[in-house]
């Protein structure tokens, strides 16, 4: 965990760094709206390719891509051995109760490669956008909302902080753990049931240390006059820009595509 870079923001001086939130947050939607509508294994490898350019503009390098998104490894082998061995079709091999077919292998290869895509797809957005250009874009995006009372002001806020409490959770969990060793407590060198144990001890303290953190926090924006009014202005307004919209006609133009395709029953 302490090597996982899902969601940190990589500082560069590039072309996806500058642009709008508001376009990242769409682009990458219309991208992961696109990954379910394949149904051909053989795209995942041309949305791949989109996303190793979107990387590329973006002047990230794969290896830390690859490095934040291992965590999901494990769950990437489990989906595609569960729906290789549990999906009826063309039996290829058997054991036991379970039966290796076709189909399943199929259907393993586009649920793993649709999940890794949309992950790291995401991871994207952690990368070339710090969570307060993400959840100023997001306000922006879900502003209308507010005509029919949807308390978007609050949502904003609430997603801010939820980003923020993300690493520091994650430092509290590494200093109780750090704080356990030094008692005599073993995380890595047990077995299974033993980690679990222990792992379960820490929850307890973890969770006090949140509300602790989370009165801190509460008092400390009470004491600077924060109402959730919404009536509160930017230091730096959100702008679109010529490569906005390059990047919005470019993807709305490929969206546009990979539906034709669908409906046409080519992809």
């Amino acid at each position: 965990m302490h090597e996982v870079t899902l969601g940190q923001y990589y500082p560069q001086d590039s072309v996806f760094h500058g642009l709008d939130p508001r376009t990242k947050l769409g682009t990458i939607l219309l991208y992961i709206i696109g990954l379910f509508l394949v149904k051909n294994s053989l795209w995942f490898l041309a949305f791949l390719a989109v996303l190793v350019m979107l990387f590329k503009s973006a002047r990230i390098p794969l290896s830390y891509m690859l490095k934040g998104t291992k965590g999901f490894a494990l769950l990437l082998v489990f989906t595609f051995i569960f729906r290789m061995l549990c999906t009826p079709g063309r039996e290829l091999a058997s054991f036991w109760i379970f039966q290796i077919t076709m189909e399943g292998i199929n259907k393993g290869i586009q649920l793993s490669a649709r999940i890794g895509l949309m992950v790291a797809a995401a991871s994207l957005l952690g990368y070339t956008a710090t969570p307060k250009e993400l959840v100023d874009g997001l306000g922006q995006v879900i502003s209308p909302l507010k005509k029919i009372g949807v308390p978007v002001s609050d949502i904003s806020m609430m997603v801010m902080i939820a980003f923020r409490f993300i690493p520091i959770m994650m430092n509290e969990a590494f200093d109780l753990m750090d704080a356990q060793s030094s008692r005599g407590v073993e995380f890595r060198q047990c077995s299974f049931a033993e980690k679990c144990r222990n792992i379960f001890a820490l929850l307890v303290p973890l969770f006090v240390n949140s509300v602790y953190r989370s009165a801190d926090l509460a008092m400390a924006m009470e004491s600077r006059g924060y109402t959730g009014d919404g009536n509160v202005t930017m230091m730096y307004p959100l702008e679109f820009h010529r490569g906005d919209g390059i990047l919005w006609a470019l993807s709305l133009l490929v969206f546009a595509a990979v539906v034709a395709l669908r409906i046409l029953g080519l992809l």
